[in-house]
């Protein structure tokens, strides 16, 4: 998940500086407030001042820690300020990035189906699709890319990529999960599941998101806002 100025509510868990789970529900990051808010059917009443911990889920994965001092505190919300966020070692496993990177695409070419019966009643268009093509790879994860090319796939296509900079990938099998044409067939976009990633590719990948996952922290550990004297609730 990207942080972003629109960042829309994830799934949260509420716990105390020592890990104690405290409840379960949903918060909301906001950048622009610097604030971070956690609502559920019902949250305990904090002291102004105390400082709480909530914690991003995702696929059942902890994935980011955002520790904070209680603002305002009601039945239903809770609100922190003077956050701190810590990335979780499982942030990696299960979230994407975006990136910039140039790679190398080729068709990996389907085995040859047995003739069906009838099979001239259903006469198949050919479509020949070069052997090799670049891609501009925008977004990356430890299971998925997402990237835009010149070329046009089908979904279930399945592709060999190749990449040098900024992480060299040799040979990674993928296949299109979904086909997504921008305009007038000039630009397409595409996501594609990774269905192998092992060896040399899992230990170069691995690291790359991992590096990109720490880069992607929201406040510094120093007091990241003014007081919140003033400030309305």
């Amino acid at each position: 998940m990207s942080y972003d100025k629109q960042t829309k509510k994830f799934t949260a868990v509420l716990k105390t500086l020592e890990g104690r789970i405290v409840e379960y529900g949903t918060a909301y990051v906001s950048l622009k407030d610097q604030s971070l808010d956690f609502t559920s059917d019902f949250v305990p009443i904090f002291k102004m001042g105390m400082r709480l911990k909530v914690v991003h889920v995702q696929k059942d994965i902890e994935v980011r820690s955002f520790e904070g001092e209680v603002y305002l505190s009601s039945q239903h919300l809770l609100r922190l300020v003077a956050i701190e966020d810590e990335i979780l070692p499982g942030a990696s496993s299960v979230e994407s990035y975006d990136t910039k990177m140039d790679g190398q695409a080729s068709v990996k070419i389907p085995p040859a189906e047995a003739p069906k019966r009838f099979s001239f009643l259903h006469k198949q268009k050919t479509v020949l699709l070069p052997s090799s093509f670049p891609v501009s790879i925008y977004e990356v994860s430890l299971s998925q890319f997402k990237f835009t090319c010149d070329v046009v796939l089908e979904k279930d296509q399945q592709l060999i990529l190749d990449v040098r900079h900024p992480v060299r990938l040799k040979s990674l099998p993928m296949q299109v999960d979904l086909a997504i044409t921008f305009g007038a067939a000039q630009t397409h976009s595409y996501r594609c599941n990774i269905l192998d990633l092992a060896g040399y590719n899992y230990m170069q990948l691995e690291e790359y998101v991992r590096k990109l996952s720490l880069a992607s922290k929201m406040f510094p550990n120093e007091d990241a806002i003014p007081s919140s004297e003033g400030k309305n609730p």
